[in-house]
């Protein structure tokens, strides 16, 4: 897998707009294709970058941001180091891709007075965590 199929992988199911042009936009660097390789990088946390950025620059909650501020932005993201961006990463953080099982109680159509039934319901692997450029 290249980079740039890479990007398109992450991109899958996704459906906040601004953040499908800057991936489309990262897309068509083709220069940066390496860049896109590195494991560490993901849409997730360069969301969270250009999120921060443009909140540090607002002015009372508001901020006008045109397109080339933000491809560049996304660019350094995958360019720079997460040390020379300020980005720390929490160790403890669990994939979402990790198995695991929960349990999900179920009320039958009498309520209480029967009790109740437990079944365990597996988490969906293929879940899609939407991802927003600039929503909260």
């Amino acid at each position: 897998m290249d980079g740039i199929q890479r990007l398109e992988k992450m991109l899958e199911g996704q459906k906040d707009k601004a953040l499908i042009k800057t991936v489309n936009y990262l897309m068509l660097q083709e220069e940066m294709e390496q860049d896109f390789l590195k494991e560490e990088k993901n849409l997730k946390d360069m969301a969270e970058y250009i999120r921060g950025k443009a909140m540090k620059d607002a002015n009372h909650g508001w901020n006008w941001l045109d397109d080339e501020e933000v491809f560049e932005w996304a660019k350094d993201y995958f360019r720079k180091s997460d040390e020379e961006l300020g980005i720390k990463k929490d160790k403890t953080e669990k994939s979402k891709y990790i198995e695991d099982q929960k349990v999900q109680i179920e009320e039958d159509e009498f309520g209480s007075i029967f009790g109740t039934q437990e079944t365990v319901v597996e988490k969906k692997k293929n879940e899609i965590e939407q991802i927003s450029l600039f929503g909260m």
